[in-house]
């Protein structure tokens, strides 16, 4: 290994933790933000979350843009942003300005003479870190230069720890103040929580964790151990656990993310945390814990029918977006105008949709897309 990737190595361990602390204090993410792009040599980086509709809203968090620009951003340019249609992607993927539109398209638009160029920002890569029918977030970094592959590198390692964050964070900050005491906030939370000691066991659950308990179906607790009821599940649970005494180490893992599934079919998703580093040792401490366990239920939304239709028809990121707002809208015009591209971008990715699905008229888009309704309501 070479002093540069050791370098980096060490620079990516800490700046992971400083993720996960983010949870208990959403006031460092600017710092977080700051080492990120300190590091990659861009010139700005926001956390965003948006509702379905587009708008931006609380959240969000930014270095490197004045706040001039972050206002017009939220008042105006936002919806004209290449990745705005972002939502559209799977959780996790990562994607660049040329993904959505061509470079030549994007520096002859209005988002990037008016907003992005003053500002020196030639490219841009995101990555969606969660969708629900409430809306969406997505991590963004922003450079003078195009995107290359050691940046893409960089950013892969980075956004599993993001996107487990910003759930996490979530799930602390639905229903409750990050300055109550911390068993009420625990206590509150939406989402079903386990604390488990270095060995498995449960130290402390909320009524959501109790009421999955009671169930006795893929999660139970066993003598004071919460164990699960897939043998492979219960096997990760168990190796991340003792990895959390680790501390630095635990966050690593990839093995984070675990999907439950119960004997009625009803889906639901585990998320871990170590708290044996940073300020969540604080909460560690407390109630004599080295890990957090959130689960929660999912279900089909808006954003999984999407996701549906995508891959049923093969689509691409672009090709969807444009049939999504086809169907809304109902016209070329108003679609190119929409997604700020070229009308002559929208009837290219039109006769690729109706090649793809087998249609030939708008009005056989919008049947299509009404094809897929009841599975949100199933």
């Amino acid at each position: 290994m070479t002093d540069q990737q050791a370098d980096s190595d060490s620079w990516l361990l800490s700046g992971i933790e400083d993720i996960y602390d983010s949870t208990f204090d959403q006031a460092l993410w600017r710092d977080v933000l700051q080492r990120i792009v300190d590091h990659t040599g861009a010139r700005s980086a926001g956390l965003l979350a948006r509702r379905p509709t587009g708008e931006i809203f609380v959240g969000h968090h930014s270095v490197g843009v004045s706040p001039h620009f972050v206002q017009t951003y939220l008042d105006e340019y936002g919806k004209l942003a290449p990745m705005k249609s972002i939502n559209l992607l799977d959780v996790g993927q990562i994607s660049t300005t040329a993904d959505w539109i061509s470079l030549e398209e994007f520096r002859q638009g209005v988002f990037y003479q008016e907003w992005a160029r003053p500002q020196r920002l030639e490219d841009g890569i995101d990555v969606l870190l969660n969708k629900s029918a409430d809306g969406f977030s997505y991590f963004s970094l922003m450079r003078s230069e195009l995107v290359d592959d050691e940046l893409r590198s960089t950013i892969a390692r980075l956004a599993p720890h993001l996107r487990r964050t910003a759930l996490i964070g979530q799930m602390l900050h639905e229903k409750t103040q990050i300055a109550a005491p911390i068993e009420q906030l625990l206590d509150e939370l939406k989402a079903a929580m386990f604390l488990l000691d270095r060995i498995g066991r449960i130290t402390h659950t909320n009524a959501g964790g109790r009421d999955i308990l009671e169930r006795r179906d893929f999660l139970r607790a066993e003598h004071g151990w919460l164990v699960a009821a897939d043998p492979k599940l219960n096997r990760i649970l168990r190796n991340a656990v003792a990895a959390s005494v680790l501390g630095a180490g635990a966050t690593r893992s990839e093995s984070i993310a675990l999907p439950f599934i119960a004997h009625d079919g009803e889906r639901f998703v585990g998320h871990f945390l170590p708290i044996t580093a940073g300020r969540r040792r604080k909460t560690g401490a407390a109630f004599e814990a080295t890990a957090m366990l959130f689960v929660n239920s999912t279900s089909l939304d808006g954003p999984a029918a999407a996701d549906i239709i995508k891959k049923v028809f093969k689509l691409t990121p672009a090709e969807l977006r444009v049939l999504l707002t086809v169907v809304e809208l109902g016209g070329v015009p108003d679609t190119a105008r929409n997604l700020n591209i070229a009308e002559s971008t929208v009837k290219t990715h039109l006769g690729r949709i109706f090649a793809k699905t087998d249609t030939k008229r708008q009005a056989e888009l919008v049947k299509l897309i009404a094809a897929f309704s009841p599975q949100l309501r199933s």
